[in-house]
C-alpha cells in the first residue's frame, strides 16, 4: 500500500511562513521539555555526510545560565551592530533593514527570559580550507603533470560537509517547534565567545558552536511569508548569468 502523499499547499505554508522569530517570543509561557524532544527527533532526520550524525544539541533552560550567556550576546552585538550598520551604507535607510536591527536589538534585550537556548554543535573543527589543499598539493608534488588530482581541490568539500551536515537538521528543528506553534530563529552571537560559553556549559575545545536557537511560543501564529525578490529573477539555467 502506497503512503498517501503529502498536502502540498499546507506544506508549503509550513515552509514559508516559520519565520525569525524574535520580538514575538512568549516569554511567560514554558515550553515542555518533550516537544523540545519531539522537534529534535524530526531534526535527527535531516541529511548528513556519509551518514555522521556528528551533531550533538545541548538545551539551556537554567535561568542563571541563560542570563550569563545572554550577557555574553551584549557584548558580541554592541561590537557587530556598529560593523553592519557601518558597512549597510545607504541601505540603512531600509524600511526592511530597519525593521531587522530592531528585531535583533529587541532579542538582546531579552534573550535571558526566552524559556529554551538551543545550541547546534559538531564534533570537531571547521576545516582549514587552506590547509587541507596546500597538504593535497604536497602530496601530490611528485605525480605527473597530467595526473588529474592536480586540479582537486578537497578544502572546499571538506568545509562544505561541516556545515552542510548541521543546518539541513537546523532548519528541520525550525519547522518542527513551528508545527507545533513555537517559534525560532538563528543567532550567532555567542560564538566570539566559545571559549567562555564552553568552559561556563562544558563543552569540549574540538566541538564547534554551530549557532545559537532561542525557542518559545509565538504570541500569535499568523505568520506569512516574508518580502523576497522571486525565485525567478534569483535563478540561472545552465550557465550563469544566462
Amino acid at each position: 500500500m502506497s503512503t498517501p502523499p503529502f498536502d502540498v499547499a499546507e506544506t508549503d505554508r509550513l515552509l514559508t511562513t516559520t519565520r525569525s522569530v524574535r520580538r514575538r517570543l512568549d516569554l511567560d509561557r514554558p515550553v515542555p521539555p518533550e516537544i523540545v524532544r519531539e522537534a529534535l527527533e524530526v531534526a535527527v532526520q535531516a541529511p548528513t555526510a556519509n551518514n555522521h550524525q556528528n551533531w550533538r544539541w545541548l538545551v539551556i533552560t537554567e535561568p542563571a545560565v541563560k542570563a550569563k550567556l545572554a550577557e555574553m550576546i551584549r557584548s558580541s552585538w554592541t561590537f557587530h551592530r556598529n560593523d553592519i550598520w557601518t558597512n549597510a551604507g545607504r541601505r540603512r535607510n531600509d524600511a526592511r533593514a530597519k525593521r531587522n536591527y530592531a528585531s535583533a536589538l529587541a532579542l538582546t534585550e531579552t534573550l535571558e527570559a526566552v524559556p529554551v537556548l538551543v545550541i547546534p554543535c559538531v564534533l570537531g573543527r571547521p576545516p582549514d580550507i587552506a590547509a587541507i589543499n596546500e597538504a593535497w598539493r604536497v602530496r601530490m608534488a611528485d605525480k605527473v603533470a597530467e595526473d588529474p588530482g592536480h586540479l582537486v581541490r578537497h578544502g572546499e568539500t571538506r568545509a562544505s560537509i561541516f556545515y552542510g551536515s548541521i543546518f539541513p537538521a537546523i532548519w528541520s528543528f525550525q519547522l518542527a517547534l513551528r508545527s507545533r506553534g513555537l517559534g525560532s530563529t538563528i543567532t550567532c552571537l555567542h560564538v566570539p565567545h566559545e571559549r567562555e560559553v564552553g568552559r561556563l556549559l562544558g563543552i569540549p575545545s574540538g566541538v564547534t558552536q554551530v549557532c545559537m536557537i532561542p525557542v518559545a511560543y509565538t504570541l500569535g501564529t499568523d505568520f506569512r511569508p516574508a518580502e523576497r525578490y522571486s525565485a525567478e529573477e534569483r535563478t540561472y539555467w545552465e550557465r550563469w548569468g544566462s
